[in-house]
C-alpha cells in the first residue's frame, strides 16, 4: 500500500479540482442564487487544493492551471445558463442546501490553511540548510489540513522539505523507482547556524521508494545545537555525515547529503527545532514556512 501512496498524492488534487469543475458545469437552468451558491462553493474547493494540495507529485505550477479553469468555467457556465433558462437572475424557491453546505465546510479549511503561514509563539530564525535549487514544503504549518503526518505524531511544527526540477516535479516520474530520480537525493546539507553537534547517526541503509523504516523513525540524522535552540535534521544519506557529536560547525559549512533512511517513503529533509525540550516553529532566513511554500536558492 505504501508504493501506492505517491500516486494517490499525486492524483489527489487533480482529481478533486476535475470534479469540482465538473460540478459547476452540470448546473443547468437555475436562478441566481443557486448559480451563485455554487461558484463559491467550487470556489472554495478551488482554494483549497490550491493552497493545501500537495503539487510537487505533479507540477507545482498546475496549481496555477486550475485556477485559470475555473476562471474559464465560471464564465462559460453563467452564459450556458443564461442562454438556456430566460429567467435566469430570478430568485430560487429552493434553497442550495448542498453547496452552502460544502462553502461553509471548505471555508473553515481554507481558514486552517491561511493560519498555519502565521504561526504564533516562540518561533527559532536559522539559514535555510539548502542551496541551489527551488525548494518546496511538501508538509508544514501547525494545521492537520496543511501538516497531517506532523500532527497525528505530535508534532506539528516539524517541516519537510524537497526540491523540484524545472517542471515543478519532485521527481522524474509518477511514482519513481529509484532513488536517483529524485531531484533531492543526494543533495548537500548545509549548517544552519554557528553551534555544535550533540547527536548523530549515520548507519542505516537509504530505503528504496515507498518502503519506509518504521522501527528507525528519524533515520540518519544530526542534532544542532543552534544559539537560539536545538535543530534535528532527519532522513539523511547513510554515510554522508561530515561532523560527529561535540564537534563546532560554521554557518553554511557542509554537513551532510539527503538521503532516504528512516520513516520516510520518499527522500526529502525533515527538520525540526525544539528549546528547552519544546517543539518550537522555525523560520527561514525571515520566512515562515507552510506547505505549497518556495524557496528558491542561487
Amino acid at each position: 500500500m505504501s508504493e501506492n501512496l505517491p500516486i494517490l498524492f499525486g492524483i489527489y488534487p487533480v482529481f478533486l479540482s476535475g470534479i469540482t469543475l465538473a460540478w459547476l458545469l452540470c448546473l443547468q437552468r437555475c436562478s441566481w442564487t443557486i448559480w451563485g451558491a455554487r461558484v463559491l462553493a467550487c470556489g472554495s474547493i478551488i482554494a483549497f487544493i490550491f493552497m493545501a494540495g500537495p503539487w510537487a507529485f505533479t507540477s507545482y505550477y498546475l496549481r496555477y492551471v486550475f485556477l485559470v479553469l475555473f476562471a474559464l468555467t465560471v464564465v462559460l457556465s453563467y452564459f450556458r445558463i443564461e442562454r438556456s433558462n430566460p429567467h435566469f437572475g430570478i430568485c430560487a424557491d429552493r434553497i442550495p442546501i448542498a453547496s452552502i453546505f460544502v462553502f461553509l465546510l471548505f471555508a473553515v479549511l481554507n481558514a486552517l490553511a491561511l493560519k498555519s503561514y502565521y504561526p504564533s509563539g516562540r518561533t527559532i530564525d536559522i539559514t535555510f540548510p539548502l542551496r541551489s535549487g527551488t525548494y518546496y514544503v511538501l508538509q508544514g504549518g501547525g494545521s492537520i489540513v496543511t501538516n497531517p503526518f506532523h500532527v497525528l505524531a505530535g508534532n506539528k511544527k516539524a517541516i519537510d522539505i524537497v526540491k523540484l526540477n524545472p517542471l515543478g516535479n519532485q521527481a522524474e516520474n509518477i511514482p519513481p523507482r529509484v532513488l536517483s530520480a529524485y531531484q533531492i537525493f543526494g543533495e548537500k546539507l548545509y549548517s544552519p547556524c554557528h553551534g555544535r553537534i550533540l547527536e548523530v547517526r549515520d548507519s542505516l541503509p537509504d530505503n528504496p521508494p515507498g518502503h519506509p523504516d518504521t522501527k528507525h523513525p528519524e533515520g540518519n540524522y544530526i542534532v544542532l545545537q543552534c544559539p537560539m535552540g536545538n535543530i534535528l535534521m532527519a532522513h539523511l544519506k547513510r554515510e554522508s555525515i561530515m561532523a560527529g557529536p561535540g564537534q563546532i560547525v560554521t554557518e553554511g559549512q557542509q554537513l551532510a547529503e539527503i538521503g532516504n533512511s528512516g520513516n520516510t517513503l520518499e527522500p526529502h529533509l525533515h527538520i525540526e527545532a525544539t528549546k528547552d525540550g519544546k517543539p518550537t516553529w522555525l523560520r527561514f532566513n525571515g520566512l515562515s514556512l507552510s506547505v505549497n511554500s518556495l524557496i528558491t536558492r542561487k
